[in-house]
């Protein structure tokens, strides 16, 4: 502040500069210094800065945490997230989940800073993926990972910014060598209740078709997240989507932007084809029907033996969107056990309770054991 006001008073007109004959003396530069004060440094400044005291080995772990927070924080900003590869920085934060230098703390941080970068992101979704990134994001999921449970929450929500409506990344799941789908199931008994939450989530939402129906006024596949007036899916009430959501028409331009990929192709948002397969193929519905029938003990120590209410109702309205939604098979041997486990938990707690319980309307409870 004094060096603000000492330039402001050497650069300062007199009170009787009208009377003065000699013209007066040019002004000095401001000091850059100054103006960074002022004005404070641009974001992309603040993230250099940020990416250079987190990857420094002579820097301490609080030091590089909260350069690692700083820069979370400020890719929350879309472009900013863009930015980073401008200012190539996806390489030096990419290296932290794998430095000798990176404590499970720092590489925690490092994965929550790229799940942020990469969620709803579909330009930072193809520029991470360009990186080859998921042996190493699935790594936090193995079991002789030292990551410990906080670490592989946050490897799930990475893991989940890359993944969703990201047909690319899912596909890349199954290539010879990722183990992806495995690791995924895996997780759905893990000891941490928050990793199974996020996981049977991550695995819903993949599941769940980009394309459910057919916007009447403009014959283009509406998004899952489209509005509607009415809930009546046959219903000719437009969509109501935000400009990011709206499928481009043929003749329209399409700008270059974080969603333009989508735009020009949104088959690019289809994950429910490649994960219906996924299921088939890794016995991925088996591990949810089981983990609801009967349900691991979950804690630091096992001492949770009741079933976990959230996460039971995630992984119903998952079995709902195969079975009802993408009309997948089940097997005569999961029907019949879903079907007593259904029963039995309804007998507990009577319909009513349980509808609340799982988050389902009547009409979806009943198409669900239909194809029971």
């Amino acid at each position: 502040m004094q060096s603000i006001l000492r330039w402001s008073l050497e650069n300062s007109t007199p009170l009787d500069s009208a009377a003065r004959s000699q013209p007066p003396e040019g002004r000095s530069p401001i000091d850059p210094e100054i103006i960074d004060m002022i004005l404070g440094k641009p974001d992309a400044i603040k993230m250099t800065e940020s990416m250079a005291i987190a990857v420094d080995p002579s820097k301490s772990e609080d030091e590089r945490m909260t350069a690692l927070d700083d820069l979370e924080m400020l890719i929350e900003h879309i472009d900013n997230a863009n930015d980073l590869q401008k200012l190539g920085l996806w390489e030096p934060l990419q290296s932290l989940l794998t430095a000798e230098s990176s404590t499970p703390e720092i590489r925690t941080q490092a994965l929550w800073a790229i799940g942020t970068a990469v969620q709803n992101n579909p330009l930072a979704q193809d520029v991470y993926l360009s990186y080859s990134p998921l042996p190493v994001l699935l790594s936090f999921l193995g079991p002789s990972s030292s990551s410990g449970a906080s670490g592989r929450a946050k490897a799930i929500y990475t893991l989940s910014g890359l993944l969703k409506h990201h047909a690319p990344a899912v596909e890349a799941l199954g290539k010879p060598g990722v183990n992806g789908w495995p690791r995924l199931r895996g997780a759905l008994q893990d000891s941490s209740i928050s990793v199974r939450r996020k996981t049977v989530f991550l695995l819903s939402t993949l599941l769940m078709p980009t394309s459910p129906s057919t916007s009447q006024s403009t014959n283009f596949p509406a998004p899952p997240n489209a509005l509607r007036i009415t809930d009546d899916p046959n219903s000719e009430a437009p969509n109501i989507l935000t400009p990011d959501d709206r499928p481009a028409a043929p003749s329209d331009p399409v700008y270059a932007n974080s969603h333009a990929a989508h735009l020009q192709d949104p088959s690019r948002t289809a994950t429910s084809p490649i994960t219906l397969i996924a299921f088939k193929e890794h016995g991925i519905l088996d591990a949810v029907v089981s983990s609801l029938i009967t349900p691991l003990p979950h804690g630091d120590d096992g001492e949770n033996t009741d079933a976990d209410v959230d996460y039971e109702e995630k992984a119903v309205r998952l079995l709902h969107t195969y079975a009802v939604t993408c009309n997948g098979e089940l097997s005569k041997e999961q029907k019949k056990n879903l079907k007593s486990w259904i029963q039995a938990e309804k007998t507990k707690v009577g319909e009513n309770e349980l509808l609340e319980k799982w988050s389902l309307g009547r009409e979806e409870y009943a198409a669900l054991v239909e194809k029971l």
